[in-house]
């Protein structure tokens, strides 16, 4: 994972109910929190981590402890 941030293209949609469309680029990842994933394209891989995504050459137990 690339540790620099840039932007990230994005579109909010909606007025009472709002919603987010993200444009990732090749490579790019973003972080969301538990139950808000409404849909995605089937070129696009999802991956559940533990914790915000830094890190990710730690172990389970290293988190934990």
């Amino acid at each position: 994972m690339n540790n620099t941030n840039h932007e990230i293209d994005y579109t909010i949609y909606g007025e009472e109910m709002q919603y987010v469309e993200i444009e990732l680029d090749p490579q790019e990842a973003v972080v969301a929190e538990a139950g808000s994933f409404m849909m995605m394209d089937t070129d696009i891989k999802m991956n559940t981590i533990f914790g915000d995504g830094s890190n990710q050459d730690n172990s389970v137990l290293g988190k934990i402890f």
